[in-house]
């Protein structure tokens, strides 16, 4: 059976680079837009509380299921290199444990959100009139991280092998019955808040098991068979080397956002709930800004294993012009227009109000997010995986910290001053990932270049 995959160790880059970047940009921007039409569902259908219960715990959730996610990218990052080196057999070892390790890590991931849901919102100054709503709908979305792994994980496996497209396609699937659901869940049955939780679990089970069985039946690419399912230490130990510090970082992301999220729930459910509709539109610009950075890690994987360290340094420079020409242009249209996309889950004046302060700030710089990302996904396809985890800890993490205990008290209390911590925060790494980048693939190619004499 012939795939269509990208071939990722000739050709055109630019070309290659798009073919992987436009399907996971858009998987990633059907997630957004189905995550604001959930919003939009609970405004018409509920109220504002329903709207800021769910909004109130998405950095909160992107905090516990990161460090898995990450794993994931290790998982990417280790097939990719044995596809690019030939190593059919490895690959195929790299594949089955992946996939073993997804379905015992969410497991675990599951139970502990559903036994602490209220105390880690409760961290976060949830407010009172969102908690009952927020836990409801914490404990639900834990409840489905076996399905939400199983694709996190398959579709990974798949873009390491340049197949984009399925995983975009069951997504959108997924998408679908996951509107309709809770459309039905909202006008129908009346279960608000539920309805986006059910909904959600099912979109993400149709999404993964449709990855599933396309890995099972591409055989020409992974030589995985069902019945041959087996656990190999060796190839679970590179992707924890990779995966860990991935995860590590995104969830020193999320835990950074988690503090602003606190500082904005404490000034109150108006305050709450227009940051949570912010947040949807901000995440679908983030989605647009690393669409190249997951396609440009499993690029680099590639050629680094093939030995095409020219390719490397070549695929880095195409991919910043990608994500600084989609950021850029869509940041400041989501600026310009986020007054008006704001009241689209609300027409309280004091929510859009607050919903626009962060928009205006955040979404218009979101290009040097993704250019940040880039070089990311660039430095753990050539195996610097530590670098990035310490930059995002310093510059995401300790430097958020000290902005809201030492910076914002110092001046009026107005939220605007608190998001210029993120482009300050996402410059700051991309001079530290640009001073790492040359000498380590410098370093490698010498390596390469001695191996050969």
């Amino acid at each position: 059976m012939r795939h269509q995959n990208v071939n990722m160790l000739s050709g055109s880059i630019t070309k290659g680079l798009l073919g992987l970047t436009f399907p996971i940009m858009i998987v990633n921007v059907a997630q957004a837009l189905f995550s604001i039409a959930d919003m939009t569902v609970l405004r018409v259908f509920a109220d504002d509380s329903a709207v800021g219960a769910v909004g109130s715990c998405t950095m909160l959730t992107a905090l516990c299921i990161n460090l898995l996610v990450g794993i994931s990218v290790g998982a990417n990052v280790v097939t990719a290199r044995h596809l690019g080196a030939g190593s059919k057999e490895r690959a195929a070892a790299a594949t089955t444990t992946a996939l073993v390790f997804s379905a015992f890590g969410s497991l675990v991931l599951a139970v502990i959100g559903l036994v602490f849901a209220e105390t880690f919102l409760r961290w976060t100054n949830c407010p009172q009139a969102l908690l009952p709503g927020a836990v409801l709908y914490f404990r639900l979305y834990f409840a489905g991280c076996p399905a939400i792994m199983l694709y996190n994980f398959c579709s990974a496996l798949l873009r390491a092998s340049g197949e984009t497209k399925k995983p975009m396609y069951f997504l959108i699937l997924g998408g679908i019955c996951k509107l309709l659901v809770n459309l039905f869940c909202s006008a129908v049955l009346d279960i608000g808040v539920a309805g986006v939780g059910i909904a959600t679990i099912l979109s993400y089970l149709i999404a993964g098991v449709l990855c599933f069985l396309t890995i099972l039946h591409q055989h020409d690419v992974f030589h995985l068979y069902f019945p041959h399912f087996s656990f190999h230490v060796t190839e679970l130990k590179e992707m924890l080397r990779v995966g860990i510090p991935a995860g590590i970082q995104n969830s020193l992301y999320a835990l950074a956002n988690v503090v602003i999220t606190a500082t904005v729930n404490s000034f109150g459910e108006h305050a709450a709930t227009g940051v949570s509709i912010a947040n949807q539109f901000d995440n679908l610009l983030y989605q647009v800004s690393i669409a190249t950075s997951l396609a440009v890690t499993p690029y680099v994987s590639q050629n680094v294993g093939a030995g095409n360290f020219k390719r490397v340094r070549q695929a880095l420079l195409r991919a910043v012009l990608i994500t600084t020409a989609f950021g850029a242009g869509l940041g400041a249209l989501s600026a310009i227009f986020s007054g008006s996309l704001s009241s689209i889950m609300s027409g309280n004046p004091d929510v859009i109000r607050f919903s626009q302060q962060k928009m205006v700030i955040v979404s218009s710089t979101y290009f040097i997010c993704g250019i940040c990302e880039t070089l990311v996904g660039t430095l753990r396809g050539i195996g610097r995986n530590t670098i990035p985890t310490v930059a995002t800890f310093v510059f995401m993490c300790l430097l958020r910290l000290a902005w809201v205990e030492w910076v914002f008290p110092l001046c009026p209390p107005d939220l605007s001053f608190l998001y210029l911590v993120w482009p300050v925060g996402w410059v700051a790494c991309i001079i530290t990932y640009l001073i790492v980048f040359f000498p380590a693939i410098s370093k490698l190619q010498r390596r390469q270049f001695a191996t050969q004499t």
